[in-house]
């Protein structure tokens, strides 16, 4: 009996999930097994079934991967006059957490995610994670081609020339930069000074405790942004 249980569950979450990939993606599939590890947070795996399921970490490296190819194409093409400079930031402000995670929530992956955080929220980087993982799964399931044209598809219905023009403040690019590269930010006051009651602040941005712009401004917040801007031009993004 318990058999036959297991049997109409799994049928039925085959069912939702072909149900999403269609609203997502308009994409079916034979091969399911693909898409659940995609949407399989680490945290659902225990030490037993570690060793029969993966979670989704390693699809999501290669979507990160598949995704940049596929948008360095499109860029490539389409914005002929740009430097590499250029396209390299417009690629960064489609790929970067904010917008994934976005994304993700659009398209209802919170609901489809397979996670045990007991009393803990799903953080929405979890999102932006899974997201990449599909496209991992859309990939390996498809092949290049059809996933360019999928994922293509799929990112012009969610804003994507509007997000490549979209600008985006330098100290939150910056860390998005950070976190996804695992490195620490830190912005340090150098100085600050009154004249005739206007403040002028002069701030340090560091990573990992480099140096890596100094800005000033009337607030903390503009020398930030100065500095950080400094930046994002350094690293080109």
């Amino acid at each position: 009996m318990g058999r036959i249980v297991d049997i109409l569950l799994f049928k039925k979450s085959d069912k939702a999930l072909q149900s999403f990939l269609r609203s997502a993606f308009h994409i079916s599939t034979r091969r399911p097994e693909l898409y659940r590890e995609a949407l399989r947070h680490s945290s659902s795996l225990n030490e037993l079934n570690k060793k029969i399921k993966q979670s989704n970490e390693r699809l999501e490296f290669l979507g990160d991967t598949v995704l940049d190819s596929i948008l360095a194409h499109y860029l490539f093409d389409t914005y002929k006059s740009q430097t590499e400079g250029e396209l390299t930031k417009m690629k960064s402000k489609v790929v970067r957490r904010e917008n994934l995670n976005r994304i993700g929530e659009k398209i209802g992956i919170r609901s489809m995610l397979e996670v045990e955080l007991g009393n803990q929220e799903i953080h929405e980087s979890m999102l932006g994670n899974a997201l990449e993982a599909l496209v991992g799964a859309i990939y390996l399931d498809k092949g290049y081609n059809d996933t360019r044209n999928i994922i293509l598809k799929f990112l012009i219905q969610y804003g994507l020339t509007e997000t490549i023009h979209d600008e985006v403040d330098a100290k939150s690019r910056l860390h998005e930069w950070c976190q996804k590269n695992k490195k620490t930010l830190t912005f340090e006051v150098l100085s600050h000074h009154q004249n005739s009651g206007a403040s002028l602040y002069t701030i340090s941005v560091k990573i990992d405790q480099s140096s890596m712009g100094i800005g000033t401004g009337n607030s903390k917040k503009a020398a930030e942004q100065v500095a950080a801007k400094q930046a994002c031009e350094s690293l080109m993004i």
